[in-house]
């Protein structure tokens, strides 16, 4: 199977030279969290992301903090290679170029579609890589975003007084645009109030960023008000197209990994499942 069977085609992208509010505008009208950057003759130069933006707050111009030199691939590459490129490299965005110019992009949500259809049956505990961050459900909202910039992880097991798993935090809960005290400036983000294309979902794709750049200090309510709970998970055991398929169908990054004791055995990333295909 090729690269050009799967990738996502005529991506939303943004060109050269431009702007924070521009990038803004898009990520959220399109509901994305990243985007290729090209030049006018469509030649990629980069990625650009809300973590880019989240970490510098104070600048203006995306050909500052955008990343530079990223990998590229073939439309007519295997989608073994592919895989490859996102495992080592931890890439979740990956440009497929034709003599440069930019024909599609492939993302995690596209592998794992390959794995399903392979019906792949190696367990899952098999593909773990790294150990999950939890949290405390009574941790204060301020502390976890804290938690979360300082350390760039921006999912985490929540745990109970007994150590068990009662729900996942990520930065999109945070942010929750339902529990904004102030209103919402839509010209802040550089998006015109009387626009259509916006929609609130998109928006709290970059609500992180929004914050820093208000101001606005976050409630000091514990996780487990903002928290996902009774969050979807799937067994070590299990073969890996199952977690695949939950990953792809509710739009995850990550799944609870859960061990024999009905206890967390860790935390399975979608770039994780990449390697199952190389």
């Amino acid at each position: 199977m090729n690269v050009s069977e799967i990738m996502v085609k005529d991506p939303i992208t943004s060109e050269l030279p431009t702007t924070r509010q521009d990038v803004l505008a898009r990520l959220v009208k399109a509901k994305r969290t990243g985007m290729p950057v090209v030049d006018g003759e469509g030649k990629v130069q980069g990625i650009i992301t809300r973590k880019d933006l989240f970490q510098n707050p104070g600048e203006e111009q995306i050909a500052v903090i955008m990343e530079w030199n990223v990998p590229t691939i073939s439309p007519t590459s295997p989608v073994e290679k592919a895989a490859n490129i996102m495992w080592s490299q931890n890439v979740r965005r990956l440009p497929v170029v034709k003599k440069g110019v930019l024909v599609g992009l492939v993302t995690p949500s596209d592998m794992l579609s390959v794995i399903e259809k392979k019906k792949m049956k190696t367990p899952v505990e098999e593909f773990l890589r790294d150990q999950p961050v939890c949290i405390y459900h009574n941790t204060p909202i301020r502390v976890a975003a804290t938690m979360m910039n300082l350390s760039k992880v921006y999912a985490m097991a929540v745990l109970d007084e007994e150590g068990k798993l009662c729900g996942i935090l990520t930065d999109r809960d945070l942010f929750n645009v339902e529990r904004l005290e102030e209103k919402i400036s839509l010209t802040t983000l550089g998006i015109s109030p009387d626009e259509d294309a916006w929609t609130w979902e998109g928006l709290r794709n970059v609500m992180n960023l929004y914050y820093q750049e208000a101001k606005i200090e976050l409630p000091t309510d514990p996780v487990k008000d903002l928290m996902s709970k009774k969050p979807i998970t799937i067994y070590k055991r299990a073969p890996v197209y199952e977690a695949a398929k939950l990953l792809r169908l509710k739009d995850f990054d990550q799944l609870p990994v859960m061990g024999t004791d009905d206890r967390l055995f860790g935390l399975i990333n979608d770039i994780d499942l990449m390697s199952a295909i190389m």
